[in-house]
């Protein structure tokens, strides 16, 4: 069982003022984009404490912006009332993936993040594969990528690349699959903030702390939807893609050495 930090970073104020900028940062691009709060908050808060601490300090922020994000739009009773099936799987996969988390080598996971950064920011690529068996069996391939969603959810607080797959193939338009897709992160978050708190690592003195982290993301992923018309999403998106692309090698390099530093 590896130790948590994160009563100890609501202490320290330059941890916090770092939280700060990373949760007004990660939902701002949530905002313009539609997605991509704990995409951007769990490996660059990774980056300087671990995994698990990474984790437990965006749970809240995050289940509030994913479900201020579902609402968001209208007419988000029609694609929830069609895809809550994909929710469920993805429930169940965190259930694992929490479970991962509270016991694998936190440098392990720090070299998964990196791995699925990469899968994420190779998206273009793997659209041009053959990917015809997920509408053709659209239960059976939910199922296996919802419950794999899940794990990654649990574990490393990443879970958009095999959501993104199943439901381009289904050929979602965009508001629809941002709405099932926060639905999904929703459904993750609110089993993993459960799991934590039944292990003892989110308590109300946690929760308490971590409030006025939600409550400024979510005034941010407002200010990221308003300017979203005023500016050229693929500009943003490109700032995020090499970000996320410095991320992933730090990620990796420091998982490396972890691992090697505790294999010797």
């Amino acid at each position: 069982m590896f130790i948590f930090l994160e009563i100890e970073i609501f202490h320290d104020p330059t941890w916090m003022a770092f939280a700060v900028v990373v949760m007004m940062v990660s939902a701002l691009a949530h905002g313009l984009l539609g997605f991509g709060f704990p995409l951007i908050s769990t490996p660059v808060i990774a980056l300087v404490s671990d995994m698990q601490t990474a984790v437990v300090l965006t749970v809240l922020p995050n289940l509030a912006v994913n479900l201020f994000s579902i609402v968001r739009g209208g007419r988000w009773q029609e694609s929830l009332a069609r895809y809550w099936p994909m929710a469920v799987w993805v429930l169940l996969g965190t259930l694992l993936g929490t479970r991962v988390l509270l016991s694998v080598n936190p440098y392990a996971l720090k070299l998964l993040l990196a791995l699925i950064i990469a899968i994420y920011l190779a998206q273009e690529r793997l659209k041009r594969l053959n990917w015809s068996f997920i509408p053709n069996h659209p239960r059976v391939s939910g199922m296996v990528l919802g419950l794999f969603a899940g794990v990654l959810s649990g574990s490393v607080n990443v879970s958009l690349p095999p959501l993104v797959i199943y439901f381009m193939a289904l050929g979602l338009s965009p508001l629809a699959m941002t709405q099932i897709l926060n639905l999904c992160f929703f459904s993750g978050k609110i089993t993993q903030a459960a799991a934590f708190a039944l292990a003892g690592h989110l308590d109300s003195q946690v929760l308490m702390l971590s409030l006025p982290l939600a409550l400024l993301s979510v005034a941010t992923l407002i200010l990221g939807m308003r300017l979203r018309l005023g500016i050229r999403p693929e500009h943003y998106r490109l700032l995020v893609f090499w970000s996320l692309g410095l991320i992933a090698i730090m990620l990796a390099v420091q998982g490396l050495q972890g691992l090697n530093g505790s294999g010797s």
